[in-house]
């Protein structure tokens, strides 16, 4: 079963994409699987060793502190689609990480798909990971009759060698939006700020930068204590103000890796949309991805698909005073250069149209 995999930096509007898939009858519109397998909590979505399914299960059930702690504290974001308020699970009795985002894009009864996979995933045998994910997601496709499976994670664009090392028959999507207006959500996604100070605690603590959060709260510096660590109180974490030049340069640091590595991709195993087409166009480019991942694109499908859009908002980045706008300029530089050379453009300015 050929899995296609959406990547990005985040914040490039693979939300709404994985929203408008899902629409799709024939499609398994995957949601953030393996930024739940990664979790807040920094863990590694590839074990060493081959886990049996009572392993994998007790993985993708367990809940996460930390996402549980962005329910209670008001600071969920749409990327979080459990009913929260009639679901079975809450979050101060903890969520099932698969619950937060994955089912629920899949199932009007989330909690009733989460009862199937309980039934069935615990008895598998052992297998390396890679193989009890594309089990798993077989048997989504199962339950559900959707057989083309797509999976999206936020922020999946360094992801890439690893996916194409545990699954050799993937096929990749890279949805990509401008760098400025990028930066700028990013600066105000509360995941992101989290994963700023998680950075900051380990270069505090002399850790690595992949430490996990167990590692990085066994020295935790006291200003994070209660935020990072339990009691994870994040009522404040809407007044933290981090730097959108910080998160320009991340961003520009994550587009020219991952264009190297996506152009190491065969050609008819890669495609590529930008979220500027396809808010401005989305029944172009969803007919255009409707045939590289071997779907029809249907008129009703497109239609309902259209209707998700916000086309509303102005970019992000335009509201920016001029001294702040030029340095975040400047720090997308590296990455519209190497946008740029990857998409083939011929100048700045066609990639400046992506915004």
């Amino acid at each position: 079963m050929p899995i296609t995999f959406v990547v990005s930096t985040g914040r490039a509007g693979s939300t709404l994409l994985s929203r408008m898939l899902a629409l799709h009858p024939q499609i398994l519109s995957i949601s953030e699987f393996f930024a739940v397998l990664m979790g807040i909590l920094r863990r590694d979505p590839y074990p060493s060793e081959p886990m049996d399914g009572a392993e994998l299960w007790r993985i993708a059930s367990a809940p996460d502190p930390l996402a549980d702690a962005m329910v209670r504290c008001g600071q969920q974001v749409p990327e979080m689609f459990y009913p929260y308020d009639s679901g079975r699970f809450t979050a101060s009795s903890g969520i099932p990480i698969i619950s937060h985002s994955t089912l629920p894009l899949l199932s009007d009864d989330p909690d009733g798909l989460y009862d199937q996979l309980a039934a069935e995933v615990p008895s598998w045998p052992v297998r390396p990971a890679a193989e009890q994910y594309r089990a798993l997601f077989a048997l989504l496709a199962r339950l559900l009759g959707r057989p083309v499976v797509v999976e999206r994670s936020g922020g999946s664009l360094p992801l890439i060698s690893l996916l194409r090392r545990e699954f050799p028959d993937a096929r990749f999507l890279f949805m990509h939006r401008d760098g400025p207006d990028t930066a700028v959500s990013m600066s105000r996604f509360p995941m992101f700020k989290l994963g700023v100070m998680a950075t900051e605690a380990a270069q505090e603590a002399g850790l690595p930068l992949n430490a996990t959060m167990d590692e990085i709260t066994a020295s935790l510096p006291e200003r994070y204590l209660g935020i990072l660590s339990p009691p994870y109180n994040l009522r404040g974490l809407s007044d933290v103000r981090i730097s959108p030049v910080w998160f320009g340069e991340l961003w520009s640091r994550m587009i020219c890796s991952g264009t190297t590595m996506l152009a190491q991709v065969p050609e008819q195993d890669r495609s590529e949309i930008s979220y500027a087409d396809l808010l401005s166009d989305t029944e172009g480019t969803l007919t255009r991805l409707a045939g590289f991942l071997g779907v029809t694109a249907s008129g009703q499908w497109c239609q309902a698909a259209a209707g998700l859009c916000d086309r509303s908002r102005p970019g992000a980045a335009g509201t920016l005073e001029p001294d702040l706008s030029a340095r975040l300029e400047a720090a997308c530089q590296p990455g519209r250069e190497a946008l740029a050379a990857f998409l083939g453009a011929t100048s700045h300015d066609e990639i400046a149209t992506l915004r």
